[in-house]
């Protein structure tokens, strides 16, 4: 077990006693400062030598040598060993002799009043290995998740490096510039200076950030755009919709115009082929055929020229069925004046498929029942069946009529001579 400390010695305390009353900023564990030629560094080992009790509380506590050198810092970075000394008590180290050794060499060296010391690389420090509360930023570390500053009951642990950071809220104002900060752009930070604080601070330049009512005062202006824009497009999609509608009431109001046009045209055809007789047939165009069942019945739709007593043609469209046993009396289809009507009539029938209906057959006659036990039909007791032997020679049916008569039970030749089989 051992403990080492460094601290650049700038006067000592003479209200203070031991290791207390050395003065001048320490060096952490493993780090690397920048100081002025001519300064003094102190360095202290402390190694472990046994154990003591305690005479109040008999708990043990350890007993600690101390190696002391002071150095002199040159000005090529070096450093000179002015004094050293070995004392066999850590305690001892700091009495009369050793502190008026510090006191000898800081009055024929006495350091500048602004002797700086810069931190080039932290280092390592020394771990806490218990948990508590950064002295800066107040958050909980756990055990060795931070370093150790100062020693004995002064001692308080910090996190290593800085201390975590926290987004800035908008609206709030830079330390380094005093302008209000916009979202995302600033951080909180812990200023680590006498007992530490917090400050808002712009990422990076502060001058490379708009300010926050510079911000808000973008964002309106897009805001703006993006309404005049919506705006436009809103505006520009109910023009063409005003437009299609237009272009569909038009297209509307003209096939109305025109289906009127064709009923008038209609009617007024109908009129003359109603009051005036027809002089001559000049044509008959069959348009569509087709039929309608099984027994022969057809129809047709066919496409009638005509010129009229007044000397004027005539067109109208005739729908009829024919063919089959069909009379001069059937009403389906009719004359008429506008092809579309006459379309629908055609469409309006459609073919009837033929339901299945069984021909009458006569009943099968039952014959005597041959002999020598020759194979015969269950129902009518023939030997002969239609198309060949087939299945009357295993004495069940000679043909479909009677095995539909025997409906999958004994037919009536079987129940009459073969009732006990």
């Amino acid at each position: 077990m051992h403990r080492s400390w460094r601290r650049v010695l700038t006067g000592l305390d003479e209200h203070a006693e031991g290791a207390a009353a050395v003065l001048g900023p320490e060096v952490g564990h493993g780090a690397v400062v920048e100081t002025a030629a001519g300064a003094l560094l102190l360095v202290v080992d402390e190694h472990l030598t046994g154990w003591g009790e305690a005479h109040r509380t008999g708990k043990p506590y350890p007993l600690m040598d101390a190696a002391v050198t002071l150095h002199l810092v040159q000005a090529d970075g070096e450093l000179k060993a002015l004094w050293s000394r070995h004392f066999r008590t850590a305690k001892g180290a700091f009495g009369a002799a050793g502190l008026g050794q510090l006191r000898k060499h800081l009055g024929a060296r006495p350091p500048v009043a602004d002797l700086r010391v810069d931190v080039v690389d932290p280092g390592p420090g020394r771990p806490n290995y218990k948990p508590g509360p950064c002295r800066w930023c107040a958050r909980d570390l756990q055990a060795e998740q931070g370093v150790l500053v100062g020693r004995g009951k002064d001692a308080q642990v910090e996190h290593r490096g800085e201390c975590p950071e926290a987004v800035a809220q908008p609206g709030t104002y830079c330390a380094l510039c005093g302008g209000s900060v916009a979202p995302g752009t600033a951080r909180i930070v812990v200023v680590r200076e006498g007992a530490g604080r917090q400050e808002v601070q712009h990422n990076g330049r502060c001058s490379e950030h708009p300010s926050y009512e510079e911000h808000e005062e973008r964002r309106a202006r897009e805001r703006a755009a993006r309404e005049a824009l919506d705006a436009a497009e809103k505006a520009e999609e109910a023009k063409k919709a005003r437009k299609r509608q237009a272009a569909a009431e038009k297209r509307r109001a003209a096939r109305e115009a025109k289906e009127q046009a064709v009923r008038e045209a209609a009617e007024a055809t109908r009129a003359r082929v109603e009051a005036l007789a027809v002089v001559k047939v000049t044509g008959q165009q069959k348009l569509y055929d087709k039929g309608l069942n099984p027994y022969g019945e057809r129809m047709r739709l066919v496409e009638v020229s005509a010129v009229l007593e007044d000397g004027e043609p005539a067109v109208w469209w005739e729908v009829a069925a024919y063919g089959g046993h069909l009379d001069e009396e059937d009403d389906r289809g009719g004359r008429f004046f506008i092809l579309d009507d006459a379309r629908s009539e055609y469409q309006w029938h459609k073919y009837e498929a033929e339901q299945y209906r069984p021909s009458p057959r006569a009943h099968a006659r039952t014959v005597p029942c041959p002999p020598h036990g020759a194979k015969h039909c269950d129902n009518c007791g023939t030997t002969v069946a239609v198309g060949g032997w087939m299945s009357a020679s295993l004495g069940q049916a000679c043909g479909v009529d009677c095995y539909d008569a025997m409906a999958d039970g004994h037919g009536a030749h079987d129940r009459e001579h073969h009732a006990a089989r």
